[in-house]
């Protein structure tokens, strides 16, 4: 199997289409993709086993949420929610004695409150719809859901396998899928339905009838399951059509205006409104200049003359008190006058008052003839409100004109409704077909459900009447004999089992053992690995012959060991599969890395894809790798697009100099 390429559109933080090319030669079998983290080397993992396995796939966060909500946190959210997300993976792979181009492609998008996802295969150009509606099965052949975490895996993974409990559960899944034990296992369970069959074949025809029935119904809902399959896939291809056929009618609607039509009277109703807004600012702005407001543009000259107007209003109240003054002293003199004193001294008393009169009334000649309310208008604090609400009501004005400008333009621009009809018909007759494909759809899937419940149902009667024939009929001499024959062959299968694991077991302990020793600097660390077949723990023997639990190995020691693991299993398997790793020396100790470099990535398979930070594959390890890379990515953040995107080329090799 060889990866060719991946293109992914509107995925995570891949906002657009992004195609990364992943053919390799066999003297340079690595891809190396560089890239910081938080730029996009997971979501590209995720991507790859997403388009292989849909809701099967291992991705990273994929256990916290449902698969819908998956599939929904994936599309970018820069992406129009109209376009979704997609995937294609396209490999080349070995069927039925043939090399062949596949192709897969998942996309989906958000539905109102659902994720509609579309899944298609295409074998060398060509659309299978058989492969496409059970995928599921066909994937088996190429790289089995069971056996993806042997290639594709990160530091992280690797980390956890370090831990003895975790590594024994993958060899127990490892044992059991890709070494036989399945098989074994499978072939006990045929003999046991061979049992019944030959139990229930020895009966008679009035003893039969019951069953009969059962697989006559059995057989009829098969016939009616594999019908609404058909007519499932027929109605989904129509709907697809009709989505297609609905995305290209809208298209063509908004085209030509048809959107704007569908909001005249809005359109018409905002200019209405946005007309009487502009009439009442420019009132306001009329009342404005009607008052005190244009007197603000001479300011200084303006507070000059409202305060010389202070001053003559002072003046004129001053020549009011003048007048009192001259009648208050005019009672005095005479007052005085009465009580018989002296000319020279009431003289003396006159000139003293008119002193005083004027020392206290100074004649100011000005007069103002402007009320107080009136200069109240003119100061400081009324002249810069009104400067205030003048220019919050040009601002507005200046608003209001945009937005009339706008709606007249689109309201310009309006088609006529003769040329929106067709569109506009063929639409309604489009969503209207549409409804009802959905509708069918709806009722085929729930038509294939109660099938499906109906043969598990038959299913297990039919199990149960074969087997209470059986027990009636056992006596029968040829049926007793092919069941004893077929007890037998499930104990010599049993037995083979556990012959086949033990063997299983010793192989992949030399197996792991060579690839460990391929891995570790200290070649005299160990002798022999053992794996318990009980709780498939692994356990090192050093060279004293002493067994050393994998636990009591250093943290880098037994991140290797896991490496080993891997790589034994990968091995054993028999499928000449790539390997995608993701940070592959994050977890390891600078000791331990030149050895991953220099051992295992080079020769880990015939296509290694590996996903590498600013701080792992460069410098030495980069040079060590060079002669073995066919293609070198850099996966980087372009912040004026906001997305992720795949460039050719790698870090500096000076980026960082490393040593081993």
């Amino acid at each position: 199997m060889i990866f060719e390429y991946v293109k992914l559109c509107n995925f995570g933080a891949y906002k657009g289409e992004h195609r990364v090319e992943l053919g390799v030669t066999p003297e340079r079998p690595i891809v190396l993709i560089g890239a910081l983290n938080g730029s996009g080397k997971t979501t590209f993992l995720d991507a790859m086993q997403l388009a292989l396995y849909g809701k099967g796939a291992h991705c990273s966060g994929r256990e916290r949420v449902s698969y819908p909500e998956y599939l929904e946190s994936m599309i970018n959210r820069d992406a129009p929610p109209e376009e979704g997300a997609e995937i294609e993976f396209a490999f080349l792979a070995r069927a039925s004695g043939q090399d062949m181009h596949i192709r897969v492609v998942r996309a989906w998008k958000k539905r109102g409150e659902n994720v509609k996802e579309i899944f298609e295969v295409f074998r060398n150009g060509e659309l299978d719809s058989v492969a496409s509606e059970r995928w599921i099965e066909f994937v088996e052949d190429f790289m089995p859901a069971q056996i993806a975490e042997l290639f594709f895996f990160d530091g992280e993974k690797i980390e956890a396998l370090a831990d003895p409990q975790r590594s024994a559960a993958l060899l127990r899944v490892g044992i059991h899928s890709l070494l036989g034990i399945d098989l074994v296992e499978s072939l006990q369970r045929s003999l046991q339905q061979i049992e019944r069959k030959r139990k229930t074949n020895t009966a008679s025809e009035s003893d039969k009838v019951e069953l009969q029935i059962i697989e006559a119904e059995l057989n009829e809902a098969h016939q009616f399951l594999e019908r609404g399959l058909m007519r499932r896939a027929s109605a989904q291809n129509d709907l697809d059509s009709l989505e297609k056929e609905q995305a290209i009618l809208f298209s063509e609607f908004n085209r030509i205006g048809g959107g704007l039509l569908v909001n005249r009277e809005r359109l018409l109703l905002d200019e209405l409104q946005l007309r009487a807004k502009k009439k009442s600012l420019e009132d306001e702005l009329r009342m404005l200049a009607a008052s005190a407001l244009p007197l603000m543009i001479p300011s200084r000259v303006l507070e000059i003359a409202v305060q010389k107007a202070k001053t003559a209003k002072k003046a004129g109240n001053a020549e009011i008190l003048r007048s009192e003054a001259e009648v208050r002293d005019a009672t005095i003199e005479k007052f005085v006058k009465s009580l018989g004193i002296e000319r020279e001294s009431l003289v003396k008393l006159r000139r003293h008052l008119e002193e005083d009169r004027v020392q206290r009334y100074p004649v100011i000649t000005e007069v103002s003839l402007i009320s107080g309310e009136s200069l109240d208008q003119f100061s400081t604090e009324a002249t810069e409100a009104m400067s205030r609400l003048a220019m919050n009501a040009l601002a507005s004005l200046a608003d209001v004109d945009e937005e009339l400008h706008s709606t007249e333009r689109n309201l310009a621009a309006v088609p006529e409704e003769e040329d929106v009809a067709k569109v506009q018909k063929k639409m309604a007759e489009c969503a209207a077909n549409l409804a009802r494909s959905e509708a069918v759809i709806k009722l085929l899937d729930d038509e294939i459900l109660t099938l499906r419940y109906k043969l598990d149902r038959l299913k297990g009667q039919a199990d149960r009447e074969a087997e209470r024939l059986g027990e009636r009929l056992t006596r029968d001499e040829v049926a007793q004999r092919v069941i004893n024959h077929s007890s037998r062959a499930r104990e010599v299968l049993a037995s083979f089992g556990d012959r086949l694991l033990s063997n299983n077991l010793s192989r992949l302990e030399t197996s792991i053992l060579t690839c460990f020793r391929r891995l570790i600097r200290k070649t005299t660390l160990v002798d022999r690995i053992s794996i318990q077949p009980e709780s498939f723990r692994i356990s090192v023997t050093n060279a004293a012959g002493q067994q050393i639990a994998a636990s009591r190995l250093s943290a880098g020691e037994r991140q290797l060991l896991a490496v080993a693991t891997l790589w034994a299993l990968a091995h054993a398997s028999g499928r000449a599969l790539p390997a995608v790793i993701d940070t592959p020396l994050s977890r390891l100790d600078s000791k331990h890395r030149g050895s991953l470099v220099e051992n295992y990535f080079p020769i880990a398979s015939h296509q290694v894809i590996l996903l590498s930070t600013d701080e792992e594959v460069v410098g030495l390890y980069q040079e060590q790798l060079a002669p073995f890379v066919s293609r070198h990515y850099l996966i980087e953040h372009d912040e004026a697009k906001n997305t992720s995107c795949f460039t050719t080329g790698y870090f500096p090799n000076n980026a960082v100099e490393l040593k081993v």
